[in-house]
């Protein structure tokens, strides 16, 4: 992938975000292109955070979010496309907030 295909990337995910009112994520454009779009631990509740996960896979097209368990921690993700770039939107709960 050349620096001016990571670039546009970015600036989709980063007008997609504007447009969607969505502050206080991460956002990175692997090599390949493809973005992963992360709600932090900051942005609120586990439910919160998994609502977030939802709403932005609907809005990407990607299909309701699943969520993979190892050991006491789970991650809630989907996976779609934005402006033709492949689009991963995910969260991280650990163990002690699915216990608090």
């Amino acid at each position: 992938m050349t620096a001016a295909a990571q670039a546009h990337a970015l600036r989709a995910a980063a007008t997609f975000l504007e447009d969607a009112g969505a502050a206080g994520l991460s956002v990175t454009a692997d090599g390949d292109g493809s973005l992963v779009i992360r709600v932090p631990a900051g942005a609120g509740t586990p439910a919160a955070r998994t609502a977030a996960v939802t709403a932005i896979a609907e809005a990407i097209g990607a299909p309701a979010p699943h969520q993979t368990v190892l050991g006491d921690c789970a991650w809630i993700a989907s996976a779609g496309t934005l402006a033709g770039h492949p689009a991963r939107v995910t969260t991280h709960i650990d163990g002690k907030e699915q216990h608090a």
